[in-house]
């Protein structure tokens, strides 16, 4: 147990001055203010501003191998289309404990397999200590990683294989669901662990989440999404201004690409805010670029945000929240509620407003695993 005393606390839709939080097995027990409890470690925040951890959403950090680095764990390339695989076999939690980034305030992961593959494998939301995927998990399975750039045909084009060309994408793509979905009709049919992953997403019972860039590319999986009627969340999405209102009737999810990365924004021409503005119709996010590599990366996004004239508090929703809500884990974390898991983050100042501001403290699932020295906080 732990009592988070006196915090400035970012709530949903409103900051409480002074409040208290009361942690139990993981999770936030209780939200007020003068809440007491006996025989448990006290951390006096007062004047400090206490935020949801925040959520980088694609990230393949974890799958590197280490050891062996001419061939990691993050591409499975043997095929184009691998459903069956799962992240969870190739995360080393000490791998991801190297990045630090409770440092920055992310407490939570959606680990995913790279960009090699059309179809990649399943992901999941892990948090950022621990050693197993099992001890880091969050929610085991939240999507099928899939990959309609030009990552697959590169990858496939140096093999002599398809697909090599967007056609050959989408018709892969096709086929597997068209097999899949007979598969699913069959009475008596064979396993199959691929198309037991693909009936899932029929099912709608996870999404698709695909990487994307163009609004070509955007087009021709919403086209997929449309057929099979699944459900599906866009992730990058540069030129995702350009099928705003396409976007916007599908009711897909979106995870905008890195904002703070110029160089993608600027070629690709990315309004940013036309882009940002689909979040009134259908669920938005920010992340950064696919590796998601950089701690700082999520938080720079967001002060490039702040600095384009968003108001801190819709920043923080983009990062934490609405991060949940994309990735379908907004039942277990994303805010300061009671029952959600005690994922927190405590901070000298708000990042989003001032360059100063740093972490005193972060918390996951209850657990202090990082305090600032000199702090003197519990």
């Amino acid at each position: 147990m732990l009592l988070i005393k006196n915090g400035n606390l970012h709530l949903p839709g409103q900051t409480v001055r002074k409040g208290d939080i009361l942690i139990k097995d993981g999770s936030i027990s209780k939200i007020g203010n003068e809440l007491t409890a006996d025989d448990i470690p006290v951390l006096d925040v007062q004047g400090k501003e206490v935020f949801p951890g925040f959520i980088l959403p694609v990230t393949s950090v974890g799958l590197t191998d280490y050891a062996n680095l001419r061939q990691g764990d993050s591409n499975e390339i043997s095929s184009p289309c691998n459903p069956r695989l799962h992240v969870r076999y190739a995360l080393d939690g000490r791998e991801v404990e190297r990045q630090r980034y409770w440092l920055s305030g992310i407490t939570s992961i959606g680990a995913a397999p790279a960009d090699g593959a059309l179809l990649a494998g399943q992901m999941g939301v892990y948090h950022v200590t621990g050693m197993t995927a099992a001890q880091m998990c969050v929610c085991d399975t939240v999507a099928l990683k899939g990959n309609f750039t030009s990552n697959v045909k590169t990858t496939f084009g140096t093999k002599g294989t398809a697909p090599m060309t967007r056609m050959g994408m989408a018709s892969s793509l096709r086929e597997i669901f068209r097999a899949a979905k007979e598969w699913m009709n069959k009475e008596d049919a064979p396993l199959n662990s691929d198309y037991a992953v693909l009936a899932r997403v029929l099912k709608r019972e996870i999404p698709l989440l695909m990487n994307v860039t163009t609004a070509a590319d955007i087009s021709d999986v919403l086209d997929l999404a449309k057929e099979f009627q699944i459900r599906v969340i866009l992730n990058g999405a540069y030129e995702g201004d350009l099928a705003a209102d396409m976007i916007a009737k599908s009711g897909a999810s979106v995870i905008a690409g890195d904002l703070f990365d110029a160089g993608a924004r600027i070629w690709y021409g990315t309004d940013v805010e036309k882009l940002l503005s689909l979040g009134e119709k259908v669920p938005v996010c920010i992340g950064c670029s696919s590796g998601g590599v950089g701690r700082e990366n999520l938080l720079w996004n967001g002060c490039r945000l702040v600095q384009m004239g968003y108001k801190p508090a819709e920043v923080l929703d983009l990062m934490t929240v609405r991060t949940a809500e994309v990735l379908g884990v907004d039942h277990l974390i994303g805010s300061i509620k009671e029952g959600l898991l005690a994922d927190l983050v405590i901070y000298n100042g708000n990042p989003l407003e001032s360059w100063s501001a740093d972490v005193a403290a972060t918390i996951v699932s209850g657990n202090i695993v990082y305090e600032k020295k000199g702090e003197a906080i519990c």
